[in-house]
């Protein structure tokens, strides 16, 4: 009786052990708004070091209020409320109240809907290319990023983060304003992630 005692009781022990990996694993990664390349930035702060997600550079949303440190800090946010859920697997695009969106899915394939919107496309951006852009975070990136469903592609959030490049010099942080106006360059992309 007393053997099968402490065999239920070590049994209990290590499977709060193996509960307890489990929830560090899971929340290993954070989503932040941050700066890469001197621009408003979703970083992935990761075991491994911070890989830029997307940079934010576009000002289309500007009029409406959402400039590109707001929406960094607004999907940057979302990107950790759907990780801490776990529903943030996959990644793809889809058209939610008519307007063309990129979002977070449990599995390959899942449709988007008014709940797991990630961000707003411009109009006339195509979802497809956006999706690919993700894809090709950079030339260095090994290993497949993505499953071909006949929905759509999606980025397998997972193998992302551990496939896409570090960038040392990214981090958790606003942009600094500096002293003369910034001067954009079309041919010059920020590295890492993919521009908005």
């Amino acid at each position: 009786m007393k053997l099968r005692f402490l065999g239920l009781v070590a049994l209990a022990a290590l499977g709060s052990c193996t509960i307890g990996t489990q929830q560090s694993q899971a929340q290993s990664t954070t989503f932040v708004c941050g700066v890469s390349g001197g621009k408003p930035a979703t970083i992935a702060q990761t075991p491994r070091g911070n890989v830029p997600v997307i940079v934010w550079v576009s000002e289309h949303f500007s009029r409406a209020g959402f400039d590109p440190q707001t929406r960094c800090e607004d999907v940057s946010a979302r990107f950790q409320s759907f990780y801490n859920q776990g529903a943030l697997n996959f990644i793809t695009a889809g058209v939610v109240n008519g307007q063309q969106v990129v979002c977070a899915t449990g599995a390959a394939g899942g449709a988007c809907n008014n709940s797991n919107v990630l961000f707003t496309l411009k109009p006339r951006e195509s979802a497809a290319r956006v999706i690919q852009r993700l894809h090709q975070v950079r030339s260095g990136a090994s290993g497949p990023l993505f499953e071909s469903t006949r929905r759509s592609s999606s980025i397998n959030v997972s193998d992302f983060l551990n496939n896409a490049p570090v960038d040392g010099s990214a981090s958790a942080g606003s942009p600094q304003p500096s002293a003369a106006p910034a001067v954009s360059q079309p041919s010059s992309q920020p590295s890492g992630g993919s521009a908005w």
